[in-house]
């Protein structure tokens, strides 16, 4: 059963119990709380008298005084008149001895409502069934003995009950439309966001809702709506990881199998003894060697990257001095920026840059740096390389004058096995700048690059220098002979 439907019932049997109970209040209220005669009281002791006059003899005036007496005993406040089916007068509790005229009946009887109602002095007449004889029995009810409220009068009145239910159904039955109507409103929101999440599929465009009301539904659409973002966020994020891991057992099955050949190849030549003169074995094995190296260096990012985005590795920093550090990496370059032909420069400042790093990380990054400013600016025969200090931070600018990167590429190349060069083999896997990147934002810093192709393309390393590190660089600042 639907909710809507739900709440109509219940609505529904609220209204008839709320009926219910109120009639049944009503009666108790004024049978407990209002005493006194009505008329169906005095219709009920018609019947009890009529029951007693069947055992009494008319005929004995003792014996009929006697039950009267005894029965008006029972009921104070009311005065008995019986009258015998001719009008004659049979019995008075008033001690009446004349016949009772009409004028003088039918003023006593007029307006028995509104006598009733306004609390004064009531006649009622009845008849009685006396054993076969017809008798006729008025009770006189005093004003103060009348029940002030009269709850059956009103309710075997039609045109009292049609007045008494117009204002009740008013007062039940408006707000209960309210209810209803709000409720639909509620339901059919609510109804919405069930089948928008019905209707989720992760392979097509996100379904959002929109409601703006701020109350509990509006909010559980919006988490909805953030929900629906994140989780197609997250499955296009497996699918591009899921896409990268293809493309990585690809390339990495494509870039393996080339120096594994050449590995292969001359290994054998060895083998077979083909190359008798020392020269010839020496470059057969400074091949093998080369080939080995390429290949360590991929396995070896392939390892840093997946240590990078495991929790259970500790990434701890320490403070050292960035300028020794930068001096000590480019000199393993020297010899082959020189062999390339590529000019190099390096700036320095004057004074000790001291910060707060990895050192491990951090030199990888500059290497990775370095490798791609020689192998993809090579052609432009110039490399630079600068360290300077930016208020709390620290900047390394890797400098290279090559063809550089075009602009529709830039935002892709820190993307997880990119290559720009895509044609290229022996470009490596795409993982060094997605290495250095992560390895710099675990420093707390970032990665800039700008380039101008075929004028002028920078690497920028900017990471916090630390408050340890910034207050030793205050300290040792003009102490440091000049370079």
């Amino acid at each position: 059963m639907k909710l809507k439907v739900k709440v109509v019932w219940l609505i529904a049997l609220s209204l008839l119990l709320t009926i219910a109970l109120m009639f049944a209040l009503l009666y108790v209220v004024m049978s407990v709380f209002f005493p006194g005669y009505n008329h169906v009281k005095l219709q009920n002791m018609s019947e009890e008298l009529a029951g007693r006059l069947r055992q009494t003899d008319l005929r004995d005036a003792s014996r009929l005084a006697q039950e009267m007496a005894a029965f008006s005993g029972h009921h104070e406040g009311v005065g008995i008149d019986l009258f015998s089916g001719d009008g004659s007068l049979l019995h008075s509790s008033t001690e009446r001895g004349e016949p009772v005229t009409l004028p003088e009946m039918m003023e006593r009887l007029a307006n028995p409502f509104h006598r009733m109602f306004y609390g004064e002095d009531l006649s009622m007449v009845y008849e009685l069934d006396a054993g076969g004889e017809k008798l006729y029995a008025v009770f006189h009810v005093e004003g103060d003995a009348i029940q002030q409220m009269q709850f059956f009068l009103v309710y075997n009145n039609e045109s009292a009950i049609s007045l008494f239910f117009v204002p009740l159904l008013l007062i039940i039955a408006l707000p209960a439309l309210l209810a209803f109507v709000f409720i639909m409103w509620m339901t059919r929101r609510l109804d919405r966001l069930n089948h928008a999440m019905q209707r989720i599929d992760l392979t097509g465009e996100p379904v959002f809702l929109a409601d703006k009301n701020r109350d509990e539904i509006g909010q559980l659409t919006n988490h909805y709506n953030e929900m629906i973002a994140k989780l197609h966020d997250q499955y296009r994020h497996i699918r591009r990881v899921e896409q990268a891991r293809a493309e990585l057992i690809s390339r990495l099955s494509h870039d393996l199998r080339t120096p594994l050949a050449i590995i292969q190849g001359y290994a054998e030549t060895l083998q077979r003894g083909s190359a008798f003169d020392t020269d010839t074995r020496i470059r057969h094995a400074s091949i093998i060697l080369q080939k080995t190296d390429y290949m360590n260096d991929l396995l070896h990012k392939l390892f840093s990257l997946a240590r990078l985005d495991d929790p259970s590795q500790a990434f701890r920093k320490r403070e050292g001095h960035l300028d020794s550090m930068l001096q000590t990496i480019m000199a393993d370059y020297v010899l082959i920026l020189n062999d390339k032909g590529i000019q190099w420069e390096m700036e320095l400042p004057s004074s000790p840059v001291a910060a707060t790093f990895n050192h491990e990380g951090l030199t990888q990054v500059i290497r990775n740096l370095l490798d791609n400013a020689i192998m993809h600016g090579g052609d432009g025969n110039y490399l630079g390389i600068r360290l300077r200090r930016e208020g709390d931070a620290v900047r390394i600018d890797v400098e290279d004058r090559g063809k550089g990167i075009p602009a529709h590429k830039l935002a892709n190349i820190f993307d997880p096995f990119y290559r720009v060069n895509e044609g290229r083999p022996g470009d490596g896997l795409g993982v060094g700048l997605t290495l250095a990147e992560a390895v710099v934002r675990q420093h707390g810093g970032r990665i800039e690059v700008a380039s101008t192709p075929h004028e002028r393309t920078v690497f920028s390393v900017i990471i916090p220098a630390g408050a340890d590190a910034a207050a030793a660089h205050e300290s040792v600042s003009g102490h440091h002979p000049g370079r």
